[in-house]
């Protein structure tokens, strides 16, 4: 909840810490200026929010931030921003966002371009499995690679398939079954290394080895072809029986109903032999060419190109199928594309390519000082083998008290190496000496300082980012603030409540409505029947004598949207009425006046109101403490801007 109340101030937030601010000042709050420029900031981002023209007034805009300026000075004056509190959750958010910001550069444009190109077309591939550990060292890298390699030239003048060797070579388990075949895949269905093998190598070519964090692998690539995206369909299924001209002679008859008009979800649920889909109208799941388990059925689905368009009966192996088109989601452009593209690059193994090329780019922007860049004291004293031994930091003895490296005036020290190694030795593991393995632990205690630094200090670097933590935290503010003056006061003071209801009771009242009956249709002749019966029979009866024809029968507020415009509420039977695509006979049994809600069930709406009041009366006072003054020239210039 407080989150959600938190983003009803954003579109107040947002601070420019970092372009030059303009020197034309849009007004002054006890003699402090407020630059047009902020102003102008926040009234742009939320001008795509409003659909009105007429709405878009400046001057309204203006005493909303004036409002927001005065609340944030109140919470600043009564110290709420030095809270444990708010600190806490303040500082939590902080670094979950810079964590965020840091590991989410944007996308490459080589990335996105490569992606959309895949995205246009799916593979069919095979593999052989070759099992390495992705931390494995250099010799067992070696031993795996060369046999990968042997395969391969076994592969290129063997005259066995590619099936049967990868049943006998693949140390992947399901290739005794499918003989490593993978069936059809597009862009990022596969880790990205293998991936871009797939892509990379011809129809009927089978790949170098190719290096994933599985192992080995060697791609045969079986064929290639667009991706025509995926469609949503449904369908009436004849399930097969004993009689094959009966099946068929009832999926010619429906075809016939629904070339007369029928409606084909009520065929569906009336007539589908498959129950699991029949209860939704027939509506399957989306799905792409491969997925099912009939290409007869796919390739009818996929030349299907009118919305609700449905095909002639056909017949695969389950029995007869008449199948309608409800959507087709095929390739857009590159721009229609490139949000998905993003979202799935960043989701993706791709993602470590991005991570690289955010250190790299945090790296460049700091200069880091080494006491010790060689660790000759660590070289020195480190008695075990690091990659082996347990090293306990308590050993080392004469460790310098002082940094070993720093960036302005933080830093880590001797000792925290110490402790570092002994925490993360088994990332080291691989490797035979201790120089290698303190070398290796050395770059990642330096990278995982400076990403640290980068995130404390990111609202120095990145303007995003330092208005969305500024958003933050002045959010965070007011809602404090809002909950200690107006909310929890209104909700406290229940001798308030009370006084308050009793002078406004008027305006606790229940809508106008009526008890009556709603018939509709989309016959306007049975409508007109229906009307005389319904003022001759019973609403039973009639009910009982008209079951194609929907109704309603309840107590109906009257802004209810299922109720024609036209409507005159009076006592009797009423239409028929043309109203949404339908026509509706309305019968009105009583009529139910507004009246006054008893406290007790009104409380809610009386503590919004209340509240509201005491907003009011409160940003009066607001108004009234700090001196206020609008500079109508800076004024005159923005409105002449955004009207």
């Amino acid at each position: 909840m407080r989150k959600q109340i938190l983003f009803l101030f954003s579109f107040l937030l947002g601070l420019s810490l970092f372009a030059q601010q303009s020197e034309e000042v849009l007004l002054t709050i006890d003699g402090n200026p407020v630059y047009a420029d902020e102003f102008s900031r926040v009234f742009s981002k939320n001008l795509s929010l409003i659909e009105n023209e007429e709405d878009r007034d400046v001057n309204e805009y203006l005493d909303l931030f004036i409002n927001y300026k005065l609340k944030v000075l109140e919470a600043e004056d009564l110290k709420l921003d030095t809270l444990a509190s708010f600190n806490k959750e303040y500082n939590l958010y902080k670094k979950q966002l810079a964590r965020k910001y840091i590991n989410q550069s944007e996308v490459s444009e080589q990335l996105l371009q490569e992606a959309y190109v895949r995205l246009q077309n799916e593979v069919n591939a095979s593999h052989i499995l070759f099992n390495l550990r992705a931390d494995a060292s250099p010799k067992d890298t070696l031993e795996v690679y060369k046999k990968a390699i042997s395969v391969r030239e076994k592969i290129l003048k063997s005259k066995e398939t590619f099936a049967s060797l990868a049943k006998q070579y693949s140390e992947d388990p399901s290739a005794k079954i499918n003989g490593g075949n993978l069936g059809w895949f597009g862009v990022f269905s596969m880790v990205y290394p293998f991936e871009t093998g797939a892509y990379q190598t011809e129809i009927g070519a089978v790949s170098m080895p190719v290096r994933t964090k599985f192992g080995y692998h060697l791609i045969k690539v079986n064929d290639k072809r667009i991706n025509e995206g995926e469609v949503t369909v449904a369908h009436i299924m004849i399930e097969e029986t004993k009689d094959p001209e009966a099946d068929k002679a009832k999926a010619e008859k429906l075809y016939k109903e629904l070339q007369e008009g029928a409606n084909f979800a009520d065929l569906a649920k009336q007539y589908s032999d498959d129950k699991n889909t029949a209860i939704h109208g027939g509506k399957l799941s989306s799905f792409k060419k491969g997925k099912l388990n009939s290409e007869k059925f796919e390739n009818v689905a996929f030349n299907l190109n009118e919305i609700a368009g449905f095909s002639k009966p056909i017949k695969t192996k389950y029995g007869w199928h008449i199948i309608q088109l409800l959507a087709k989601d095929t390739v857009g452009s590159f721009d229609e594309e490139k949000f998905t593209l993003e979202r799935n690059i960043k989701k993706d193994s791709r993602a470590q390519l991005i991570a690289s090329e955010v250190l790299e780019n945090i790296k460049k922007l700091y200069q880091l000082k080494e006491d010790d860049p060689n660790l000759s004291y660590f070289n020195k004293n480190i008695k075990v083998n690091v990659s082996t031994n347990t090293l306990e930091s308590s050993s080392l003895t004469d460790i310098p008290q002082k940094n070993l490296i720093t960036l302005g005036e933080e830093g880590e020290t001797y000792k925290d190496f110490a402790e570092y190694i002994t925490a993360n030795q088994k990332k080291a593991s691989s490797l035979k000496t201790t120089p290698q393995a303190l070398a290796v632990l050395y770059e990642e205690f330096k990278n995982d300082f400076l990403k640290e630094y980068h995130s404390n200090h990111l609202e120095n670097i990145d303007e995003d980012y330092a208005h969305v933590i500024e958003e933050y935290r002045n959010g965070l503010l007011l809602f404090d603030l809002m909950e200690k003056k107006i909310w929890n006061a209104a909700k406290k003071d229940t001798t308030a409540l009370q006084q308050y209801y009793n002078k406004h009771k008027n305006e606790f009242v229940t809508p106008a409505s009526f008890k009556g009956i709603i018939a509709s249709s989309s016959s306007k002749k049975m409508m007109k029947k229906l009307k005389r019966e319904l003022k001759k029979e019973s609403f039973e009866k009639v009910k009982e004598n008209f079951k194609d024809i929907i109704f309603n029968s309840n107590t109906f507020e009257l802004n209810d949207p299922s109720l024609p415009k036209k409507l005159k509420i009076k006592k009797g039977i009423s239409g028929p009425y043309q109203h949404n695509g339908t026509f509706v006979v309305i019968k009105i049994n009583a009529i139910e006046k507004p009246k006054i809600i008893p406290f007790e069930n009104a409380q809610g709406q009386v503590i919004s109101a209340y509240q509201k009041q005491l907003e009011e009366s409160w940003l009066a006072s607001l108004r009234a403490k700090h001196n206020v003054k609008v500079n109508q020239s800076s004024l005159a210039k923005l409105k002449k801007k955004f009207e």
